[in-house]
């Protein structure tokens, strides 16, 4: 074949590209190559001027998906794509909550898991294909690696238990499980979706493959004795930087935070001022990692100042963690009789669990029977898990008392300790006229970093200078600007109240304010006042007079509801 002959599939593509404001983003027929003319001369040829072995592609002639997106708009995934989300499997995504309890206290985020994994296999395939017909002489990849990082973007988040990270980080380890991560359910999912469904176009490598991308994340980052400055005299064969697209565990930027910073705050209606663009844009891959224009350093601050912010507003709300505690409370009650951690380690069980979970306790008087093995002695658990949902639903939330920041040198002294709640109840020196019971307190320590403990993530990116550039050079803050936040990390503790009557709620934030008093000495302070207990009274009494009086004049029709409600005023003392 001469090698100047392109195929008629790659010049539409190419035409695709060079009008991108009027077409959709991706391609429009994943049949041939996606190489430009020049690429396509030298894959013809192979990296070392050999010939290379066409195979049958067995997705030949397939168009893939269109998605219309809020946040990406109109895309195309790749048709192998297509194999693993039209499957019961991938299709329960659609019944877990993005962000889980926010939910409730956010209306708008009513998004899931399944559209962000879509994005994300959107912007993973976006940001390969970017990087590689950048550098085509330089990355020995083809058609054959670009799909496989996308694939793991779309499966990314397969392995996501009810309510999201609630479920992992607050309700197994409250069981004693810590060894449990999602990242390792995804690609077990994976497998099990591979299996049940009888899909048999992946090879073993190309799976083994999508499942490294997906944990990669966790893996440690490869320690290198270069120096801040490296020039890449050659291309490594083992290609790790595709590792970073998906799930970046040296840096931390990758498309799984672009997607979902973008989404969560076009749902939550608040605003990011990120560019994930111009991130992929001006990058490109120098010894075996992905690397950035000098320019984009504020640019990629301002990435992680976003990730901070979400956590600090939308994330970690107050009303939202009460929520969770809730939920975690009911799930707790309701496991002897679901059973729920027997089913996190068969993907075949686990594939069951969704956020419908709270519907089945609320209604087990009826679907309970349906269950296998259930206990007559759990029923009185399972009243209780209802209780608490019943208080959900009718908004009787647990109580938020207050916070207080924890001072930065006790952290970085190593001398930082969390309270129980015995710590707070032992510290209440009240009269008398209230009994705490620590079965009422939950703490929370709320942290919030930049995504790297206390370090600030931009110390392991590499930039480069120029457009061609093959060295890559690390950046001290102090080189790009003053302004730059010197810590990266912050913490702070909550007391919440299981017990909603405003005389526990006064009597916690007093023993609050008396435990900061003795670890602190009065250098602290709770950053919440406490409400005077006599206005809340009269509030809620007030409240309460007129809900009944307006009732009386609704039956009375208006007749004996004349005058003020001066009377009203008195009786309550205000």
């Amino acid at each position: 074949m001469d090698d100047d002959i392109v195929p008629f599939s790659q010049l539409a593509h190419e035409a695709f590209e060079s009008n991108p404001a009027d077409q959709i983003l991706g391609p429009t027929n994943f049949e041939g190559s996606f190489l430009s003319p020049q690429q396509a001369g030298y894959a013809a040829k192979g990296p070392n001027g050999n010939g290379i072995v066409v195979t049958h592609d067995p997705l030949s002639g397939k168009h893939g998906k269109l998605i219309n997106d809020p946040i990406h708009g109109a895309y195309r995934l790749d048709p192998a794509c297509t194999l693993i989300f039209d499957t019961r499997e991938f299709q329960r995504l659609r019944r877990l909550k993005q962000l889980g309890m926010a939910y409730y206290v956010f209306p708008g985020a009513s998004h899931n898991r399944f559209e962000h994994s879509l994005g994300v296999a959107h912007l993973a395939y976006r940001f390969a294909t970017q990087l590689w017909h950048a550098q085509p002489q330089e990355l020995e990849i083809d058609r054959s690696d670009i799909r496989v990082v996308g694939l793991a973007g779309l499966c990314h988040d397969l392995g996501h238990g009810p309510f999201s990270h609630v479920f992992d980080r607050e309700f197994l380890r409250q069981k004693g499980i810590f060894n449990w991560e999602h990242e390792e359910m995804s690609a077990k999912m994976l497998d099990h979706i591979i299996d049940e469904n009888q899909i048999d176009v992946f090879s073993e490598n190309d799976l083994c493959r999508i499942k490294k991308l997906i944990t990669s994340g966790h893996e440690a980052p490869p320690k290198s004795p270069e120096a801040s400055t490296t020039t890449a005299s050659a291309t490594p064969s083992e290609n790790r930087w595709l590792g970073e697209i998906v799930a970046n565990g040296r840096n931390s930027i990758d498309v799984d935070k672009f997607d979902y910073l973008a989404r969560d705050a076009y749902y939550c209606g608040t605003k990011v001022a990120c560019d994930f663009s111009r991130i992929m844009q001006f990058s490109r891959v120098i010894g075996d990692e992905i690397c950035y224009k000098y320019t984009e350093y504020m640019n990629l601050h301002e990435l992680f100042h976003a990730r901070a912010t979400m956590h600090r507003s939308v994330y970690t709300h107050k009303k939202s963690k009460a929520i969770e505690f809730m939920v975690v409370d009911a799930l707790l009650e309701a496991e002897p009789a679901l059973r729920i951690c027997d089913k996190i380690y068969n993907p075949k069980d686990f594939v069951l669990l969704d956020d419908g979970i709270l519907d089945l306790i609320e209604n087990f008087d009826v679907l309970g029977p349906l269950l296998n093995n259930v206990d007559e002695g759990h029923h009185a658990r399972i009243k209780s898990a209802q209780a608490i949902i019943s208080r959900l639903r009718k908004r009787q939330l647990y109580k938020y008392v207050t916070d207080a920041p924890v001072p930065v040198e006790a952290l970085e002294r190593g001398q930082w300790v969390p309270p129980t709640p015995q710590d707070i109840v032992s510290h209440y020196h009240g009269n008398g006229d209230v009994q705490l019971s620590i079965d009422d307190v939950l703490m929370h320590e709320h942290k919030i970093d930049y995504s790297m403990s206390n370090k600030n993530p931009l110390d392991n990116v590499h930039f480069y200078d120029y457009i061609g550039d093959p060295n890559k050079r690390k950046l001290r803050t102090d080189q790009i600007s003053s302004m730059v936040v010197s810590a990266f990390q912050e913490k702070r503790i909550r007391l919440y109240s299981r017990n909603a009557d405003p005389k526990v709620i006064t009597a916690l934030h007093e023993a609050f304010e008396s435990w900061l008093r003795y670890r602190f000495g009065g250098h602290v302070e709770a950053s919440t006042p406490a409400k005077p207990l006599r206005q809340q009274q009269a509030a809620e009494g007030l409240a309460t007079t007129r809900a009944m009086k307006r009732g009386r004049n609704l039956f009375a029709g208006n007749g004996g509801g004349g005058g003020d409600d001066r009377s009203t005023k008195q009786a309550c003392g205000v």
